[in-house]
């Protein structure tokens, strides 16, 4: 299982860019597997995030405080990163908590094994590059959507970016994430599900 989830990390690291066999034997021997209960903050508030996280199995959430109340501002699940980006890569304090929501089992590399990856084999710079730039534009559509798109149409682009997630994020959660009151987001999946648009598991 552990080989399993080294090939799958490394895979999404191939789909950003190429890289040989001699830079792959490299990163695997710096890869850790560990598994963690659900309700575990893989990073806290004022902490410096020293390792950016790949999710086998589970569901995670990053969110930080406004006006006493948490906001949440990033959702991750299978196949996907999770970090936070100003605090690992300028190695300071970290604004917000990321919550694992479910039992996970994650892939997990040290910021000081990322650097030494980098200096011996420059290629994989630009695949940190591209990684970032992805989750730059995953980032500048929910500040587009935030602006631009009224509740329903939000939650549908959730739904349709996050078929997964839908289905098994708390929906405080979910109307947190797309800014919206709780009784909205009910309100708006109410009307899609009896419309038929929805199924009640989304």
């Amino acid at each position: 299982m552990k080989e399993e989830l080294y090939d799958r990390f490394i895979a999404s690291l191939l789909e950003a860019c190429p890289i040989n066999e001699e830079v792959i034997r490299f990163i695997r021997q710096y890869l850790l597997v560990k598994n963690f209960p659900k309700g575990t903050h893989l990073l806290s508030i004022g902490r410096t995030a020293d390792k950016l996280f790949y999710i086998g199995k589970g569901l995670a959430r990053s969110y930080y405080y406004l006006d006493g109340k948490e906001v949440t501002s990033g959702v991750a699940a299978e196949g996907d990163m999770v970090l936070s980006i100003p605090s690992f890569l300028n190695q300071i304090p970290s604004s917000e908590t990321i919550e694992l929501l479910e039992d996970s089992e994650l892939v997990f590399l040290s910021y000081p094994d990322l650097q030494r990856l980098y200096y011996k084999y420059p290629v994989t710079n630009v695949i940190g590059r591209l990684i970032c730039e992805r989750y730059l534009v995953i980032f500048d559509e929910r500040i587009r959507s935030l602006r631009m798109l009224n509740a329903e149409e939000r939650y549908y682009q959730f739904c349709e970016q996050y078929p997964t997630i839908c289905a098994r994020m708390p929906l405080k959660h979910i109307a947190s994430y797309l800014g919206l009151s709780r009784f909205t987001l009910s309100r708006v999946r109410g009307q899609k599900i009896k419309t038929g648009l929805l199924t009640k598991e989304c």
